[in-house]
């Protein structure tokens, strides 16, 4: 009888932390991202670079003190010489961050998925309505492309805290690779914005 007393008063003991081991612990982001692209050209030679920009979100769930599970998603557009841009990305994997600093938590990451773009060229006059006398020519809009493709960005960040469970996302500057045939491939992106923690992440 003892020993189940003693069992019971140990459980109760150990709610608290077990509570919060329980709980899952998560990090909530949102903020500003661009995106450094290359446009593809003939084989053996690149072409020119562009920047698009656009809005990143992500959400981590923390498996232990040191390690989380991020769902990373973000967009990106622009008018590039002309063309209308959009891609957006859809990422997952492990991060890694490390613990002990005072108010600053830096952390990396590994993380794969899918992209997916839209190609739109710019509105054109067609050629055999020019050689019309006295006829107004309306542009035409050029047939566009899409495309998924593998997407893998490595990379890490710094988050500071700035009261309570709200953080500020310093810079988060990942080596995004995505080759969107024959569009373009896509080389860097960083982001910055704000984080709320909760649990402890």
């Amino acid at each position: 009888m003892r020993k189940l007393f003693g069992v019971i008063f140990l459980l109760f003991g150990l709610a608290p932390a077990l509570e919060a081991q329980l709980i899952p612990r998560v990090a909530l982001f949102g903020g500003y991202t661009l995106v450094h692209a290359q446009q593809n050209a003939a084989a053996g030679s690149t072409g020119p670079s562009f920047n698009l920009n656009g809005w990143g979100a992500s959400i981590e769930g923390g498996i232990a003190p040191w390690l989380g599970i991020v769902a990373d998603v973000s967009q990106q557009y622009g008018s590039p010489f002309g063309y209308q841009e959009k891609q957006t990305t859809a990422l997952f994997g492990p991060q890694l961050s490390i613990r002990g600093i005072p108010r600053v938590i830096p952390f990396a990451h590994a993380l794969v998925g899918v992209v997916h773009g839209t190609n739109q060229p710019p509105y054109l006059t067609t050629p055999s309505c020019i050689a019309v006398v006295g006829v107004t020519c309306p542009p035409t809009l050029e047939p566009g492309s899409t495309g998924n493709a593998l997407a893998t960005a490595l990379g890490g960040g710094l988050d500071i805290k700035i009261f309570g469970p709200l953080w500020v996302r310093a810079i988060q500057a990942d080596w995004l690779r995505a080759h969107l045939n024959p569009d373009h491939q896509t080389h860097l992106r960083i982001e910055t914005g704000l984080v709320l923690r909760f649990k402890g992440l």
